[in-house]
Formats: C-alpha cells, structure tokens, sequence
C-alpha cells in the first residue's frame, strides 16, 4: 500500500464509552456531549483502546478507504489490528523474511536498545551530580554491551538484553517518587501508575509500529530476537522505548501538577488512569512518537531482508 501522506495521520480512541460511526467522507467519534469528526482523507491508522461502541457501518468504511485499525486494551495490551485488501503479505517479501538468518538483525536490535538505556542513564546521572548509580553500576552495562559482539548464540543475546533492561527499570525507579510506588517493570496487571503510563505508551508505539511493519509485507509475529506475537514490532519498539516514551514519561511525572493522586485510581487487582491523563498522554506521545523514524527503520529492514543492503539501527 502506498500512504496518501508522507506519514500517517494516527487517531486514538481511549477510554470507554465513545460511539464510533462514519460516513462515506467522514470519521464521527462522540463522547458524552462532543462529538469529534475527522475527513476520512486525513485518517490512516485508528487506534481503539478500551471500551467503545463501533458500527460494522464504520468499520468497512473505514477499510475501504484503506485505514488501517488496531485494537488494544484498557490498559494498552494490543489485542489485534484490521488491514484492508492492500494490506496483503507480498509473497517475496515474506519469503525473504522467512529464509533470513536471523542473528544479525538480533544482535543489531539488542545493541541499540542496550545503547539507548545507557545515553538515558548517563544522562540521568549527569543530572544528578553522580548520585543516581551505585558503584560499579554503569561499568556492568558497559560491559553488558561489550559483551553483545562476543555472542554466538540468540538466546545469550535475550539474556544480556533481559539484564541490560531490568538494570535499566531499576535505575529509573530512583528517579521516580516514592509515592508513585514504581520499582521496576513489570508484568500485567500494572498495580501502580508509572507502569500503567508507560504500557499506554508502548501500546501506541507498538500499534503504530505493527502498521509500519505490515504496510510494507512483513510478518509483525516473526521476530529476530523475540519469539511469538508481536515479536518483530517488539525488537524494534524496544530500541525507541527509551527517548519515545520513557524520556516523555520521566518529564510528565517531574512537571508539577501533571500526575496528581486524582490522575489514578490503585486497587488491589490494578491501577486505573484518569479520563483526562489519558488525554494528556496520547496528546504528549502522538508528539513523541516519531513516524520517519519508524518508516525509515523498517524500509532499512525490508532493504536487507531482500539483500539489497546491510541492516542497521537508526539512531536519532
């Protein structure tokens, strides 16, 4: 398929509650008492998370003038997208996919995450005068990446990578207040606000990176250094987590007023995010999330997959 715009227009549904119609030109989303219309000329990719009401009306509509449509859950777990006729595996493509050795794309995707992690934290204890790191810390990452080039198995590449993020979490816990009850990654159900915010964001991120991924033929569930669902979206979703949503997300919990404790509601089974900070998030990741950067990451990967080139991570 080739895009109407240089990059894709994006409109997310969160929340619960909107009903989603159209017309044959246009978009209507009404919540409450505001009703939002959007030309469906300008609209490429609609992301619905939550709870919402949608005519079959709209949803073949929005197919037909070839927009791509994601489905998430509340709290940003993707759960699948619809593609148009258009969308459809190109059988090279997919072949090349499938017959690529997949090391060197592992290796490529684990280094510039790993990267990344470390610019952050350097930053972050720049920042802190050197008070963010216990001893020893920043040269165990160092060596972590050093030790990336020495492997020659995927799996010993996974671990590294595990070790590098989970280091990472931790560090940035100490930069977080204590309030917000936030140690380190983890799993759902997200029982405090820092890991419902960044699961939001990685949800966005990891929807509008599946439509990049399938837009140009490639399987978004068969990745190089991940294994399952989603798991070519997640090698390279990982190496933008950093200065897409975490950096974002960092500089929404230290601007005073932002996340208050009327933003979320924690209970025993998970935390809930407010109507109005999710509003404000997907105002600051849509901002955040860069889409040349995405394409131009994938159009690389697609390049090497056919052989044309040798695949690299794009930093920007």
């Amino acid at each position: 398929m080739t895009s109407r715009m240089k990059y894709p227009i994006w409109k997310v549904v969160a929340g619960h509650g909107s009903h989603i119609k159209a017309t044959r030109d246009t978009l209507s989303i009404q919540y409450r008492n505001t009703t939002t219309e959007i030309p469906l000329v300008d609209l490429d990719h609609l992301m619905i998370m939550g709870g919402h009401q949608i005519q079959t009306s709209a949803i073949t509509t929005l197919l037909n003038n070839q927009v791509f449509v994601s489905f998430l859950e509340s709290d940003g777990e993707p759960s699948g997208y619809l593609k148009p006729y258009g969308y459809m595996m190109d059988e090279t493509i997919r072949e090349n996919q499938s017959r690529v050795s997949p090391f060197i794309y592992a290796l490529a995707c684990a280094k510039g995450a790993a990267r990344e992690r470390i610019l952050a934290i350097e930053r972050w204890d720049d920042e802190g005068d050197g008070k963010i790191l216990f001893s020893g810390e920043l040269d165990i990452l160092d060596r972590a990446l050093g030790e990336l080039d020495s492997l020659i198995r995927i799996d010993e590449i996974s671990r590294v990578d595990r070790l590098i993020g989970d280091m990472y979490y931790e560090i940035m816990s100490r930069l977080i207040p204590a309030d917000l009850n936030f140690k380190r990654r983890t799993g759902r159900p997200y029982r405090d606000p820092v890991n419902a915010i960044l699961s939001f964001g990685y949800a966005m991120l990891t929807a509008d990176c599946t439509r990049a991924l399938v837009g140009v033929h490639l399987d978004p569930d068969q990745g190089l250094l991940n294994r399952g669902k989603r798991s070519l979206t997640s090698d390279l979703v990982n190496c933008w987590k950093t200065r897409m949503i975490d950096l974002v997300t960092l500089d929404l919990i230290h601007h005073v007023g932002e996340i208050t404790p009327a933003s979320y509601e924690c209970g025993e089974k998970r935390c809930i995010l407010s109507e109005s900070l999710i509003r404000r998030l997907i105002e600051r990741y849509q901002q955040s999330i860069r889409q040349d950067v995405i394409d131009i990451q994938v159009k690389t990967l697609v390049e090497a997959m056919n052989g044309n080139i040798q695949f690299e991570f794009h930093r920007f």
